[in-house]
């Protein structure tokens, strides 16, 4: 009989715990107030070794209007949108092609000047690997879009020195 008591008190207790996480459902425009013209993404690196590296995602888009741009979600990460004239760019940076200076002692107070990983801003969204999710507020109220099919340039190596004449 206390089994029967354990197992009801248990499964309610459970079942209080399942709700109360925070399901916030999002949801993706299907109309939006811009038109985003051949969107892509373009890696990039330094050139030199240490230099770091990225993804640059680029939306040229039309009447912008009365939309902020917030943020970009691109393969598993989240960056701050910035407005050039009428295009969106997130930039993205990887931790490829970083510099790695670490101080290996047996003395615990000289490694304390080694630099912590850094932390990343991942994005709470699933999606594919050539789509990206575009986030802006209209109104004081945030919204979201969904881009597919970015078109992946060649990658960009810095610093492009001029062709030899």
């Amino acid at each position: 009989m206390n089994f029967k008591y354990f197992y009801i008190i248990l499964s309610v207790f459970l079942s209080f715990l399942n709700s109360c996480k925070s399901t916030r459902s999002i949801h993706f425009q299907s109309e939006i107030p811009f038109q985003i013209e051949s969107p892509y993404y373009q890696p990039w690196s330094s050139g030199v070794q240490g230099g770091g590296s990225g993804i640059d995602v680029v939306l040229p888009i039309k009447n912008l209007n009365a939309i902020v741009p917030d943020s970009i979600h691109f393969q598993g990460q989240r960056t701050k949108a910035v407005v050039y004239q009428n295009i969106i760019v997130g930039h993205i940076n990887t931790i490829n092609n970083k510099r790695q200076d670490i101080i290996l002692s047996n003395e615990p107070l000289t490694e304390l000047n080694n630099q912590l990983l850094p932390l990343k801003d991942s994005s709470p969204f699933e999606i594919e690997n050539n789509a990206c999710i575009l986030s802006y507020l209209m109104k004081g109220k945030r919204y979201y879009c969904k881009i597919e099919n970015l078109e992946r340039r060649l990658t960009i190596s810095y610093p492009l020195f001029p062709p030899p004449q």
